[in-house]
């Protein structure tokens, strides 16, 4: 019985310990709005905006509502750190929004990291992005705490940006469903 109650605490530790870091809601908007309606608004939002530079559309399924793109944002660090120079790089990440009548939904997940290392150091990368305290044992050498929260929280930062200026555009009929 001792064995069997070990194995599931180990499997429960290893499962929250390991659990990817994830923004999601989902988003009541006008009721009259139309899942093909809030298709064409999310779907030109990720076109002219999420991540224009670096996205690319993977899904884009208009009878089931799903448009999940991949992009890459940036981060530099924003506090001095030693090593800060070697984590700084690439953080790719994925977007899915999935839309029915009256409401979408938004899942930011499978956050990346990817050090470009700085002068007098090697790259440190973190990847997968988790829900954890402290950060994973990097490529090389200790782990940096610093480094860790800080690029969760330019991700943090990030995805509230990309979440309001996605609310605002699921909100804004296109020209195309105006009834005059």
């Amino acid at each position: 019985m001792k064995t069997i109650l070990t194995i599931l605490f180990c499997s429960l530790v290893i499962t929250i310990s390991g659990q990817e870091l994830k923004y999601e809601e989902v988003v009541h908007v006008d009721s009259t709005a139309t899942k093909d309606e809030l298709y064409t608004r999310a779907r030109s939002w990720v076109r002219n905006t999420f991540n224009k530079k670096n996205s690319i559309i993977e899904v884009d399924d208009k009878a089931s509502g799903e448009i999940t793109a991949s992009g890459i944002v940036d981060y530099r660090k924003r506090k001095n750190y030693f090593g800060a120079s070697c984590v700084e790089g690439p953080v790719r990440l994925t977007l899915s929004i999935y839309v029915k009548d009256g409401r979408y939904k938004y899942v930011f997940h499978s956050f990346d990291h990817k050090g470009s290392g700085g002068s007098g150091c090697r790259h440190t990368d973190y990847g997968i992005i988790t829900l954890d305290d402290k950060a994973p044992k990097p490529s090389w050498g200790e782990p940096r705490d610093k480094a860790w929260n800080d690029i969760k929280a330019f991700i943090s930062e990030t995805v509230l940006l990309n979440v309001s200026d996605l609310k605002k555009a699921m909100n804004i009929q296109s020209d195309i469903s105006k009834h005059w």
